[in-house]
């Protein structure tokens, strides 16, 4: 059986589709080696459970594909089977599709829907990559077998319990607390899969079920009572990401007293579902405990910048009175570059001493506040962070234009001597563009127009504004070399999906002609099923074939079909003919007439009973010659539906 699930952002770097090397590919670089271990243990156990092969992908972008024409090629050149899955994550275009086929038993459309809302949106909501794969796995694992349990979402930081299949372990939390039992207290310095957590007795699972959920329910109470004072001292909006994670970590907690309520109330559970509860307290703490742990860097980071606030404004004034004292030079400097340049040639860089007096003066206002909110009571220096990134900002923005300034001499020299080779350099670039233009789309053409712009501002502007206009080129040939890279990709791609699509049609063609063929010479003993394969493979190639022109991508996806359907087809008559020979052993006694009977030259009276010998092997459901062919029960020919007749169903969306 073939799964595939795709999930896909913005200004990304375009990855086109490709060869998967390995079950687990990040190329977006978002996941840990320790996740890897995690996702590929989880996919060996997956396919020892269900014999199917999953591959995880996560690239930036989709490369201007939409996700399921992204997944689709991709599964193409990786040449996955019937036992494969695929799960591609574009991490910056925030895009997903889901696909499965629908002749997978314990799959439907309402199931695929539930999997994908359950198990895999909401962690890629919340950036948890690694999550969203794990989420998949599990999810199809449960609607194909909803005993199975390999995998149990949740995250891994530090010393945090992380639960997952195969490899993924559960690490017993640094609680200091005293333990309970001493079982528990043993098993918490070991590792266990979630399968070994099960196994556990239930007086070590209950005890251990407790413990975690007042080792979270504390944590909780003490972060709320930190987050209400870091809230109150830096103000919402630097504390939002650390406020969010609280609610994850409440919900999580609410969900595991629910549970234990239902534990502990007059309604008897059998063992095995009081195990499985135990099991969802302990996983469902240790996840949550997992999302307060993951901010505690940056929540420290936060207090330090408040902590050494007065040790920053130092170095603040410092680096104000070193660029204060450079305002007067910087002066002079100018008046002696104007008197050897000219005023027209420095246009770009007279402004820059006053603009970076303001810059210097905004910067000394904000430092001299921010120590007063340094100095404010505990609660109330919230302010002081704001003041101490504000003032270093502006104090890069004034070093900035200070030693635009000191460089102005080289670079006026710089330009002089780089703009010829720049001017031909921009020429034979908006030349290429032009032959181009398919490829580049609106992005090609709008830095192509900024480009010429500048171009012609540097032809007649440069004696004048020699630095200003060399500038102006330079960023604008950056950015048309930026436009042109991605335009030469897509032409190289569409050049490769050429080449797919034309190799697609090829297999398809042979395909469907050697399941032609076969049944063709062998039609007497080819039933219904096997002929309306070759039917819609014959349809789909023919479609295929017209869309070849118009949509390369759609006519790849429907050729592909088509020879899935002719190799299906070519099983299926194959099958019909081994027991057509073996029906007539016993009674064929070599007769000279089967080959005829096998090729359908005698079809018709051998379904009348009247070759030597009596009645034939099959009844009915064979057209003697020009006419219907229905049996008497009225079936006709198997078809097919489905999404589009694409024998797959699927579901996707933005995430």
């Amino acid at each position: 059986m073939t799964l595939l699930l795709s999930v896909g952002a913005g200004t990304a770097a375009a990855e086109p589709p490709t060869r998967l090397p390995t079950y687990v590919v990040d190329s977006a670089e978002v996941i840990t080696p320790e996740q890897r271990t995690e996702l590929e243990n989880a996919v060996d156990d997956l396919y020892n459970e269900h014999d199917i092969q999953m591959w995880i992908v996560y690239v930036r972008s989709f490369d201007g594909l939409t996700s399921e024409q992204w997944a689709d090629q991709t599964a193409i050149a990786s040449e996955l089977g019937d036992h494969d899955a695929l799960l591609a994550v574009a991490t910056e275009d925030r895009a997903y599709r889901m696909f499965a086929p629908d002749s997978i038993g314990g799959l439907d459309q309402s199931t695929l829907d539930d999997v994908a809302t359950n198990d895999v949106v909401p962690q890629l909501r919340e950036g948890n990559w690694a999550q969203a794969g794990l989420g998949a796995i599990n999810g199809l694992s449960n609607a194909l077998d909803p005993s199975y349990t390999g995998v149990i979402t949740a995250g891994v930081v530090g010393g945090a319990v992380v639960i997952g299949g195969g490899g993924a372990y559960l690490y017993s939390r640094r609680r200091k607390q005293r333990r309970i039992d001493g079982s528990v207290e043993a098993l918490r310095e070991q590792e266990l899969t979630v399968d070994q957590l099960a196994e556990q007795p239930l007086d070590v699972l209950d005890p251990w079920s407790r413990e975690v959920l007042t080792d979270l329910d504390n944590a909780i109470r003490t972060s709320e009572e930190e987050l209400r004072l870091a809230v109150d001292e830096f103000g919402p909006a630097e504390t939002a990401p650390f406020t969010k994670a609280l609610e994850r970590a409440r919900r999580g907690l609410a969900q595991s007293f629910t549970t234990r309520q239902r534990l502990d109330d007059n309604v008897p559970e059998t063992d095995d579902e009081r195990r499985g509860m135990l099991v969802e307290i302990i996983t469902s703490c240790t996840e949550a405990d997992a999302a307060l742990d993951d901010q505690v860097e940056a929540f420290d980071a936060m207090r330090n910048l408040l902590i050494n606030a007065d040790t920053r404004f130092d170095a603040i004034t410092q680096q104000l009175i070193g660029l204060r004292a450079r305002l007067d030079p910087a002066t002079q400097q100018l008046t002696e570059l104007t008197e050897k340049h000219g005023e027209q040639t420095l246009a770009s860089i007279l402004p820059n001493v006053e603009l970076a007096r303001q810059q210097i003066d905004f910067a000394e206002a904000t430092a001299d506040q921010g120590r007063a909110a340094s100095a404010a009571p505990v609660g109330q220096q919230g302010p002081a962070v704001a003041a101490i990134r504000s003032a270093e900002g502006s104090i890069e923005q004034a070093t900035v234009l200070l030693d635009a300034i000191d460089h102005a001499d080289a670079n006026i020299a710089a330009a002089q001597s780089r703009m010829p080779a720049l001017i031909e350099e921009v020429e034979g670039e908006l030349a290429e563009a032009a032959s181009l233009t398919a490829d580049g789309g609106p992005a090609l053409a709008t830095a192509a127009a900024a480009a010429r712009t500048a171009l012609d501002a540097a032809r007649t502007g440069f004696d004048a504004d020699p630095l200003g206009s060399f500038t102006a080129l330079v960023d604008a040939d950056a950015d048309l070399d930026d436009a042109l890279d991605a335009a030469r990709d897509s032409a190289a791609e569409r050049t490769r999906r050429a080449q797919v699509l034309t190799a697609a049609l090829e297999s398809a063609t042979a395909k469907v002609t050697a399941a032609s063929d076969f049944i063709g010479t062998r039609r007497g003993a080819v039933q219904s099923t096997a002929r309306t394969r070759l039917a819609e493979a014959q349809r789909l190639l023919r479609s295929a074939q017209e869309a070849a022109g118009t949509d390369p991508g759609a006519a790849t996806s429907t050729a592909r079909r088509s020879g899935a359907l002719a190799d299906q087809a070519l099983m299926a008559a194959q099958g019909d003919v081994v027991n057509w020979q073996q029906s007539q052993q016993p009674r064929s006694g070599g007769s000279s007439t089967a080959g005829a009977v096998l090729g359908g030259i005698l079809v018709d009276s051998f379904l009348r009973g009247t070759i030597s010998g009596g009645r034939g092997g099959y009844r009915g459901g064979y057209p003697g010659g020009f006419g219907g062919g229905f049996s008497s029960g009225g079936r006709s020919p198997g078809s097919f539906g489905g999404s589009g007749s694409s024998g797959r169903i699927g579901t996707g969306g933005r995430f």
